[in-house]
């Protein structure tokens, strides 16, 4: 066995590959992105960039109904789009180990929320753990696939952008042999139709109590003696934070859901002051306010609900501060790269003057800010056709979409299908630059490139809009202003639904494409 330094995503990644996955299925979306990246190159498992995290999931779990192993990544908004196959894979069960790991993005570094996923995994009724440092990372993905056979459910893998993005030591294991192939039909199972429903929640329902019995046997949550009758509650990354005070007190260290409630009720039984340190919202706050008196955390006031917890509120709470401050650093948010072909789209989007931009998600969203101030609303990925259906139908003129063409690729390709269904009058502007740029240029369908770098079928997209009934498709390079500019402003005044495809490469990943 052999000690590295691994980055976080890395660490989990590996214990994946030690427990012997045969295959990955993610979407790009930090901060989970490099989860799949590491397994495609530092190992044989097949593995797939999905065109969205619900297909991801379903993916996964079409892996899993064969008795192999398989692990599927995505950030915690991403969980929103799998949250269909999601919740009714508890219901039906999986047959080969199936980890589903989520990066959670508390301080909102890289997303439009700051959602706490350990509620979804309370919601559906699986097993969450929450690692808490590189090592762990590791080896709790390797058990939480034991966990996922021996109680037939998926289980989620919690972590956060701090701890994916951390380098510390990890200890490398073995590779498990993978399991071999076996697939069985089971129609009462695996058909979730209404007449089966109600067995199988009966059933997920009953295994509530083998779930905590398990989580239990591998001590995830467990009591650390200490000195005085004040007491910690800490969870996942806040562990370290917990330690890091350099306090004797008894701490409650919690790294698996769902908490025994007697074990609860064990640690502040004999306490006067209870503290609950947790990343996100207060999940286990909420419960231990019912076993004792004197709690203090997110919803006493005494540490932030919103943004990151990090080290910093914790000192303040015990009334200390770093003994060395970080350095002061001039803000640095992110900006459109110099050269970026967006740039040119949104300076002749801008003179053609449309009533309203809908926005979406990627590194174009950087357009609303200054000096461009292109965009004027941004809600979730595929969401600014949507919107722009909305306004059309209000009787609003000259409505704009702008989406990506990664985004459109996930959710984008629905909501044209319903404008053009639905008759509005809109312009769908996509800006293809080749790849998925704001996550590390991963390749999307209409390149025709892997996540293991082979060689796929390219899908063209501006076939695929008039297949779906486009009045017009129009694909310019944004760099010729003048026609760019002239189909922006056709698009904007004639009725009906048209597209305009801004087609240029990242500016840093044009040269590679040019070689290939």
């Amino acid at each position: 066995m052999s000690k590295v330094l691994m980055l976080g995503t890395d660490a989990l990644a590996r214990g994946a590959i030690e427990a012997g996955i045969s295959y990955a299925a993610s979407y790009p979306g930090t901060p989970a992105t490099q989860i799949l990246e590491y397994v495609a190159k530092n190992s044989s498992v097949p593995c797939e960039w999905s065109i969205n995290e619900k297909v991801a999931f379903e993916v996964a779990y079409g892996v899993s109904l064969t008795g192999r192993r398989v692990l599927c990544s995505m950030k915690h908004v991403g969980l929103n789009v799998a949250a269909d196959p999601f919740m009714t894979s508890a219901y039906l069960g999986v047959r080969g180990g199936f980890v589903l790991a989520i990066g959670d993005d508390p301080g909102a570094y890289s997303s439009q929320n700051e959602q706490d996923s350990r509620f979804y995994a309370r919601f559906a009724k699986i097993p969450c753990l929450e690692p808490y440092d590189g090592e762990t990372l590791k080896e709790y993905t390797k058990i939480a696939f034991d966990i996922s056979e021996e109680l037939s459910l998926p289980v989620m893998i919690r972590s956060q952008t701090r701890l994916l993005h951390c380098y510390s030591p990890v200890n490398l294991g073995d590779i498990r042999h993978e399991n071999s192939t076996s697939l069985q039909k089971d129609p009462l199972h695996l058909i979730a139709i209404p007449r089966h429903v109600i067995p199988l929640h009966r059933e997920l329902n009953a295994k509530q109590g083998k779930i905590r019995e398990t989580l239990k046997r591998y001590n995830f949550n467990e009591i650390l003696p200490g000195e005085g009758k004040r007491g910690i509650i800490a969870c996942g990354l806040a562990f370290t934070y917990a330690m890091e005070l350099g306090e004797a007190l008894p701490i409650l260290k919690i790294n698996a859901y769902p908490v025994d409630e007697d074990l609860l009720r064990d640690f502040v039984k004999d306490l006067e002051e209870v503290i609950v340190l947790e990343e996100g919202y207060p999940l286990v706050e909420e419960r231990v306010r019912c076993l004792h008196p004197r709690v203090r955390g997110k919803i006493s006031g005494d540490l932030p609900l919103e943004g990151e917890l990090g080290p910093d509120p914790v000192l303040k709470l015990f009334g200390k501060k770093r003994e060395v401050q970080p350095e002061t650093t001039p803000p640095r948010p992110p900006v459109l790269c110099p050269g970026c072909p967006h740039r040119e789209f949104y300076k002749a989007l801008l003179e053609a003057n449309p009533t309203f931009v809908t926005g979406d998600i990627g590194c174009y969203t950087l357009g609303a800010l200054p000096p461009l101030s292109a965009l004027d609303t941004c809600l979730c990925m595929g969401a600014s056709i949507s919107k722009a259906i909305g306004m059309a139908k209000q009787g609003v003129k000259r409505v704009a979409a702008v989406i990506g063409d990664s985004t459109f690729w996930h959710t984008g390709i629905p909501a044209l299908i319903d404008a053009v269904w639905n008759k509005a009058n809109i312009l769908v502007c996509i800006l293809d630059n080749s790849v998925v740029a704001m996550t590390g240029h991963q390749p999307t369908p209409h390149l025709g490139i892997t996540a293991k770098g082979d060689e796929g079928k390219a899908i063209d997209l501006a076939e695929l809009c008039r297949a779906c009934g486009a009045d017009s498709v129009v694909e310019v390079d944004p760099l010729k202003k003048e026609e760019l500019l002239s189909s922006i402003k056709r698009g904007l005044e004639t009725p009906g639904v048209h597209v305009v495809i801004a087609k240029r490469p990242c500016v840093l990943i044009a040269g590679k494409l040019k070689k290939n």
